[in-house]
């Protein structure tokens, strides 16, 4: 590891041990001063600083690691005693982790690019300084999301690379790890997006359910909002139906840029992008036509008692599953009869049920159709399933304050429409 040409790698992997040992034990001491420890005993800055020291040494004596291990078990051990003798006094292990960590920091520093290095220092002064945040942040998770987090890295780390990269059947030509892959990434941005509504924003206004509610599902928020405006109504329902379906956009073009062959994945980012940018503009202007000034009785910026759907149920994993199984089968069926004409109205068909199935299903299937065809079909789901959700607003809201929102969704659907007969 090397800052300058002209200073000696052993300087300055030597010199960045002792600083951030010397910053780790500056650290640890005013962390125990916040606690309230009168008696600090183990764990001051010059232990921390020895103990990396320790650690640089022995590294640099022996590279093959075994003189190193050798100190950590010996560290390890005193650390153990140190805490038998001072359990009653001082029950908390935090200063003899801290011990180890400081040790472990020199043979990073000369075997880790300083990136790692960086990050490794600061992740350690972020979890030590932010301590109460992490206490009341553990204390307001409940033990079911462990279970759920569980669940998402079985199905990512465990299942996933185990399946076989070969084609399920043959009038199914997509792979079973194709598949597995879509519901890992599907569920994984559904859940990024769960884990913002209820822990980042949990009192989030109607703007922020609509903004949110989109990386989910654009339908479910388009739903959720049309039964709010049902109740009362307030001129930020119409924006905030737009900024669903404006994320949709977003959730679909990083689905398609990271599951999708690159000669249709990149040419979508531009009318995604596209449609994405007139969506907000339509958004913002409709809360400028539409303003809490011009409404006496609006209740926007309360927050919203919205229940939030967990995306990672296993049924919910295998139902998609199934459903991508399902539309790889009708596409290829379909574009075998019809051709483009027929792949076109199924894209407008799946408007009323979830189209990433299908948007999968075109990005991963093996079929004689055009590029065109196959980025056309794509948009013109997303636009299809952007006039539906218009279309529920007005019946499940009964209100006027949505007309605008009906109006710009239709207005994309016919963008959409064009767009997939410019390609054909």
């Amino acid at each position: 590891m090397t800052l300058a040409p002209s200073i000696p790698p052993i300087l300055t992997s030597f010199s960045l041990t002792l600083l951030f040992c010397f910053i780790l034990g500056l650290e640890l001491h005013a962390f125990r001063r916040e606690s309230g420890e009168k008696d600090l005993g183990f764990g001051t800055t010059r232990t921390l600083t020895l103990a990396g020291i320790m650690g640089y040494v022995l590294e640099l004596l022996d590279p093959s690691g075994r003189i190193l291990i050798a100190g950590f078990l010996l560290l390890g051990g005193l650390l153990g005693i140190s805490y038998m003798k001072r359990q009653n006094e001082n029950p908390s292990l935090i200063p003899h982790i801290m011990a180890l960590l400081a040790y472990a920091i020199g043979p990073v520093a000369q075997r880790e690019p300083l990136w790692f290095l960086m990050v490794f220092v600061v992740a350690i002064l972020l979890i030590l300084g932010k301590s109460p945040l992490i206490r009341r942040l553990s204390d307001s998770v409940p033990i079911s999301e462990a279970v759920t987090l569980a669940i998402f890295l079985i199905m990512a780390g465990v299942i996933l690379p185990f399946l076989p990269d070969t084609p399920i059947a043959e009038i199914l030509p997509v792979t079973y790890t194709r598949v597995w892959l879509a519901v890992v990434m599907v569920s994984g941005v559904s859940y990024l997006s769960y884990l913002a509504r209820t822990y980042l924003f949990p009192n989030r206004g109607i703007l922020l359910t609509g903004t949110l509610g989109g990386l989910y599902s654009s339908t479910v928020a388009t739903v959720v909002l049309a039964r709010i405006a049902k109740i009362h109504s307030s001129p930020e329902i119409a924006p905030a139906i737009i900024l669903a379906s404006s994320m949709m956009y977003v959730r679909m073009a990083l689905l398609v840029l990271l599951l999708g062959p690159r000669e249709i994945s990149l040419p979508l980012l531009l009318p995604y992008g596209g449609l994405f940018l007139l969506s907000l503009a339509a958004a913002f202007a409709t809360s400028r036509l539409y303003s809490p000034a011009k409404n006496g009785n609006e209740a926007s910026g309360s927050p919203l008692e919205e229940p939030v759907a967990h995306p990672l149920e296993l049924r919910t994993a295998f139902l998609f599953a199934m459903a991508f199984l399902l539309f790889s089968t009708l596409t290829r069926i379909i574009n075998a009869r019809f051709g483009s004409g027929g792949l076109h109205a199924l894209a407008v068909s799946v408007g009323f049920t979830d189209i990433t199935p299908f948007v999968l299903s075109l990005l991963s299937s093996h079929f004689a159709a055009t590029a065109g065809t196959i980025k056309g079909s794509i948009i013109l789901a997303g636009g299809s399933n952007n006039l539906i959700n218009g279309l529920y607003a007005l019946v499940l809201s009964r209100s006027r304050s949505v007309l605008p929102a009906l109006f710009w969704l239709a207005g994309a659907f016919l963008l959409s429409l064009g767009y997939a007969i410019f390609l054909d």
